[in-house]
């Protein structure tokens, strides 16, 4: 790797988080903010909170004001000393895209981080052209970019270390995952849950609280379900129907085991559950376009990179990406069926010494190869900034 030896001055375009359900998440600020300035370079940061609203109410009035100030701010920074590179996490909507063709004709290199690109490349599909690099975390999806146009650098996920350390707690919790209730997720959880380990899961869509949100999931499912009834096409009632068999299931789940299911815990929070737990559940596993009639997709999160930073003895699915980022059952435990998952998450929660080599190991191994500041390096070498 070509280390920068010299400050770089950089415009930082980005929201602290993407994740409203968790109150003062601050996940990229800490890991792309917080790196540079821990790298000691120059980095001008500009909140895209006003875009992400702009993109979530459709406003083009909002979007066109969130891209004026950008702008000036943009030439204002600049005239006083020239910006060596554009960072931004943003997204379809957020922005206009001549808006970023001002900054490129400016010559300042352009790169976007994005991801989930696996099944959902519709949220940076028009924008990804306008940029000179799209930075996807994800490993296979480079054909997606090049098909509208764009240029793409696979740029995986990694992990802040000033932020992710293990924490001076005893594991106090048999299994936990924390994380949005999504996907497989709930099945999943069930079928450890109904086999005995006492999995805990922390974040939004989890817990059913009270009668009115009881109420409101029932309202949901018999929407669902009768909607699938009239529906016009083959394909619309399966995924209806597929919707309304999900819901029935996270319904259970919170009902039914209603001590194991948690609102989402802040960061630091997150951070000690992976020293607190014996085990720590991960699951790769998406819907395409987040619709259960559709394929089942893998794709690595920030969790795979966390988790083991932060010390857990980390349990997710296998994949060959993942095989990539870590020796499988040497740094992580990986499953390739629920039997597997059972019976592992069973094997370690019982015998936690067991686990002790592979946590150290894992924890190693993302200090040596997955930190955001060898990200950057390696992408400042990529794009000429070496």
């Amino acid at each position: 790797m070509v280390v920068v030896n010299r400050t770089l001055r950089i415009l930082l375009l980005l929201s602290a988080s993407t994740n409203d359900a968790v109150r003062q998440n601050t996940v990229w600020r800490r890991n792309f903010y917080d790196t540079l300035c821990e790298m000691g370079h120059d980095v001008v940061l500009l909140p895209a909170e006003e875009g992400r609203r702009a993109m979530s109410s459709r406003s083009a009035e909002t979007r066109h004001r969130f891209s004026d100030a950008v702008l000036a701010r943009f030439m204002r920074e600049h005239r006083k000393q020239p910006f060596d590179m554009f960072f931004s996490y943003l997204m379809d909507g957020m922005i206009e895209p001549g808006a970023v063709d001002e900054i490129r004709r400016a010559g300042v290199p352009t790169c976007n981080f994005s991801c989930n690109n696996v099944h959902q490349f519709d949220l940076v599909d028009g924008l990804s052209p306008h940029f000179d690099f799209n930075l996807h975390s994800e490993r296979d999806v480079g054909d997606r970019f090049r098909r509208v146009g764009a240029t793409p650098l696979w740029w995986p996920m990694a992990s802040n270390p000033q932020f992710a350390h293990p924490s001076a707690v005893e594991p106090r919790v048999g299994a936990s995952f924390v994380g949005g209730n999504y996907g497989l997720r709930s099945d999943y959880a069930l079928h450890l849950l109904d086999n005995g380990i006492d999995l805990h899961l922390f974040g939004p869509g989890w817990t059913l609280s009270s009668r009115i949100a009881r109420a409101k999931r029932r309202l949901r499912r018999d929407l669902t379900s009768g909607a699938a009834l009239v529906a016009l096409s083959l394909q619309a009632q399966a995924s209806l129907t597929a919707r309304a068999a999900r819901i029935d299931g996270e319904r259970r789940l919170a009902t039914v085991y209603a001590n194991n299911v948690h609102d989402p815990v802040s960061d630091e929070g997150m951070i000690r559950l992976y020293s607190a737990s014996r085990v720590s559940v991960g699951f790769l596993e998406v819907f395409d376009s987040h619709d259960p009639s559709r394929r089942v997709l893998q794709h690595l999160h920030l969790r795979e990179f966390e988790a083991p930073m932060s010390g857990a003895l980390y349990l997710t699915n296998y994949s060959d990406e993942l095989a990539e980022m870590f020796v499988p059952d040497e740094e992580v435990l990986v499953w390739r069926s629920r039997h597997e998952l059972l019976e592992k998450a069973r094997f370690y929660g019982e015998n936690p010494e067991a686990g002790a080599k592979i946590r150290k190991a894992g924890r190693e191994r993302a200090l040596a190869c997955h930190t955001y500041e060898r990200r950057f390096e390696r992408l400042f070498s990529e794009i000429g900034l070496a």
